[in-house]
């Protein structure tokens, strides 16, 4: 029987989810979860500190924990994953 799964995300060269998505991935978390977001300044600062990290892979995956990050930087009770010296 052939696989008609696609590649794993650790054989693509980008994570590509559109900004729609997002939304609707965070109002569903919201919701269901009711996790708190942090403001735009903190968020914008995370996202930076991601960014410039040798772990954020795939055009927006972080190789530490696998979340997207552009989510992850947006829960307020989230911390980054980088080994021994989170970077926000």
């Amino acid at each position: 029987m052939a696989n008609k799964q696609g590649p794993c995300k650790d054989c693509s060269e980008t994570i590509d989810v559109a900004p729609e998505k997002i939304e609707a991935m965070l109002q569903l978390l919201i919701q269901s979860r009711h996790i708190e977001l942090v403001d735009e300044e903190t968020w914008h600062s995370r996202l930076a500190a991601c960014k410039g990290c040798t772990g954020y892979i795939h055009g927006g995956t972080c190789k530490y924990c696998g979340c997207l990050v552009q989510i992850r930087t947006k829960i307020k009770d989230r911390a980054c994953p980088y080994p021994l010296f989170p970077k926000w």
